[in-house]
Formats: C-alpha cells, sequence, structure tokens
C-alpha cells in the first residue's frame, strides 16, 4: 500500500495587526458620527486588502489595478465581495504620521474616499496594511476593501 504525503498546509495570511484594527475602529467611529452602521470585519476582505498592499509595495505603485491584470470587481468578487464594493487606498511615509485617525481623515478630506467610507450600503470591510519601500521612501501601503 502505497503511502502518500499529506498536502501542504494552506498559506497562511496574519491575523489583523493593531494598527489594522485601528482603521477598522476610526472608519466605524466616523460611519457612527455620520448615522450610519458599522462595518463588520470579514477575514476573506482583510486577506484580500493585504495582498493588494503586499502588490502594490512589490510594484512600486499606488493603484487599484493587480499585477496578475485582474480589475478590482475581479479581485474583490474573489474575495466574496457582492454586489456593491469600494476600495480605498493610502500611502503613509514614514514619519508622516501614519496613525488610524490621520489617514481616516486625508480619506475623508477626498471626494471619492469619501464616498466609500460613508456609504451606508457597504457593511463589511477588510484592511490590509503593510510596512515596505515605494520608491526611495518607505512607510505603510495602506488597502481598505469595502462589500455590501
Amino acid at each position: 500500500m502505497p503511502m502518500h504525503a499529506p498536502p501542504p498546509p494552506p498559506v497562511a495570511v496574519a491575523a489583523q495587526t493593531r494598527a489594522e484594527t485601528a482603521l477598522v475602529r476610526q472608519i466605524n467611529r466616523v460611519r457612527r458620527e455620520h448615522g450610519l452602521r458599522a462595518v463588520r470585519f470579514t477575514f476573506r476582505l482583510h486577506r484580500a486588502a493585504r495582498r493588494h498592499s503586499r502588490d502594490m509595495l512589490r510594484r512600486d505603485q499606488l493603484t487599484h489595478g493587480s499585477s496578475d491584470g485582474k480589475s478590482l470587481s475581479a479581485r474583490l468578487s474573489s474575495a466574496g465581495a457582492r454586489r456593491h464594493y469600494g476600495e480605498v487606498l493610502a500611502w503613509a511615509p514614514r514619519g508622516s504620521g501614519s496613525g488610524a485617525r490621520t489617514i481616516v481623515r486625508m480619506w475623508l478630506n477626498s471626494a471619492s474616499h469619501r464616498a466609500v467610507l460613508l456609504d451606508g450600503s457597504l457593511r463589511r470591510v477588510g484592511v490590509g496594511r503593510l510596512y515596505g519601500a515605494m520608491g526611495r521612501s518607505r512607510g505603510h501601503a495602506i488597502t481598505a476593501d469595502f462589500s455590501s
């Protein structure tokens, strides 16, 4: 009887970091201030956001596109996003005040980012925040993926 080796374990994505948790909390604080329900963290969107932040660092680009050619909708659909979705991105250079309040305030000061954060039909979120280099600058690439 031949022996078969067990399949390798799936590649794990680390649990949400304190900084990622702080971003979700700050997003929800702002949503409540505007009379909206809080968004709920989901691991699948978190994994998609983390992968996208890693991809942006690897490519040295802050962009909604991905290196494998997948569109935003295809990327989020494969992460379980439903009919309605959105994404906000940020680059926080080292030493620039990259705390959750600063990042969310920056998003709120942009009409397109604000529209995503304050969209009441979006109910789920995943945040990926990774440290690395973009150009000659080191800092955090941040992706927040939302879905209805």
